[in-house]
């Protein structure tokens, strides 16, 4: 793809991703490794030089998780990634395996529940989702979020088995529970005067780096990136203030912040596309739609976290997750559905 050079192997331990580190790094003398946590859909291990030193010559190698096709595009992933390294929002790719590739390193500190919020961190996160909204070319303007999720329903049971799902039962009692959800915010989006363009879709405390020494903010995993509606993306982004592993919905931001936040966002915008000053009702809208969205985005992942649960074989309550986001979709949904 685009120059990217292929190997036709599954690499499936670390020392299979050395003998191709070998290949690709050379003059690498004495080569370690390190394997990262937090991923729920793929396995990541670094490889550095100890002779070096520097984290950020460091070569990243993503494994594919079992069954993930089921939810992934892998062929879009890596279009998208090669892209956006070409735009200068995402690292180089080197070589691509039949399960995954090696690609470039983003030194700095992934996001937690209480730097996501940081004054000084917040604004930087805004600008950089509008800079990469208004500066993305994408190959179509049809929002995802609907075929999508439509989809991924299509993999989901019909009815639940108690011994997997009994929390989620406590929430949802089968598939056509969750299918007239869809129909609804669908009918609801068919309506909606929404902007669309290229999304990063899982911007998780996880997906966002900050770099202290050069005060900037970079995305990582754009597995789930397509075109959607452009309100989604920080919908979502707001949604996962809650974290992961100790998810607690109360982090959600209020409305004085996210006012806040959101005109550092639309700024930004306003100033990629020459727009002009960024008025009051110009807010109004943009928070309206995130807060639609930050609910719609709590279902999306629910369906997710189903299917990941039947297929997944990475160490994660994936059902239990469900459980958690869909009782959150309809809590949320009473407050936020009529917002648009």
């Amino acid at each position: 793809m685009d120059g990217v050079p292929h190997t036709n192997t599954i690499v499936s331990t670390i020392e299979d991703g050395k003998a191709i580190i070998v290949t690709l790094r050379p003059d690498w003398l004495l080569i370690s490794h390190k394997e990262f946590d937090g991923g729920i859909t793929n396995k990541l291990i670094g490889y550095k030089d100890d002779m070096d030193g520097l984290m950020e010559n460091m070569v990243l190698l993503r494994m594919y998780g079992n069954n993930t096709d089921l939810l992934i595009d892998r062929k879009k992933e890596l279009r998208n990634h090669v892209n956006l390294a070409k735009m200068g929002f995402a690292t180089p790719v080197y070589m691509t395996v039949n399960n995954g590739y090696f690609y470039g390193y983003v030194d700095g500190d992934v996001l937690t529940t209480d730097s996501v919020r940081d004054p000084k961190i917040a604004p930087i996160i805004a600008t950089t989702i509008a800079r990469m909204h208004c500066k993305t070319e994408t190959q179509h303007s049809d929002p995802v979020y609907y075929p999508k999720l439509n989809e991924w329903l299509r993999n989901v049971p019909d009815y639940f088995s108690a011994d997997k799902f009994s929390a989620l039962l406590k929430v949802v009692k089968s598939k056509s529970v969750l299918s007239k959800e869809l129909q609804q915010i669908n009918g609801k989006l068919q309506s909606a005067d929404l902007e669309v363009g290229f999304c990063h879709n899982d911007l998780l405390l996880g997906n966002v780096i900050y770099n202290v020494h050069k005060n900037s903010i970079s995305f990582i995993d754009y597995e789930y990136g397509d075109p959607n509606y452009l309100a989604y993306d920080i919908g979502n982004h707001f949604a996962e203030y809650a974290g992961v592993d100790n998810v607690d919905f109360n982090l959600y931001p209020d409305e004085g912040y996210q006012r806040w936040w959101l005109r550092f966002y639309l700024e930004e915008k306003h100033k990629c596309k020459g727009l002009g000053a960024v008025t009051d009702d110009d807010v109004e809208k943009l928070f309206r739609e995130v807060n639609f969205f930050s609910c719609c985005a709590h279902l999306l992942w629910g369906i997710w976290a189903i299917v990941q649960a039947i297929n997944s074989e990475i160490d994660f309550d994936f059902a239990g997750y469900a459980a958690m986001k869909l009782e959150e979709y309809f809590k949320r949904k009473e407050q936020f559905f009529d917002l648009i």
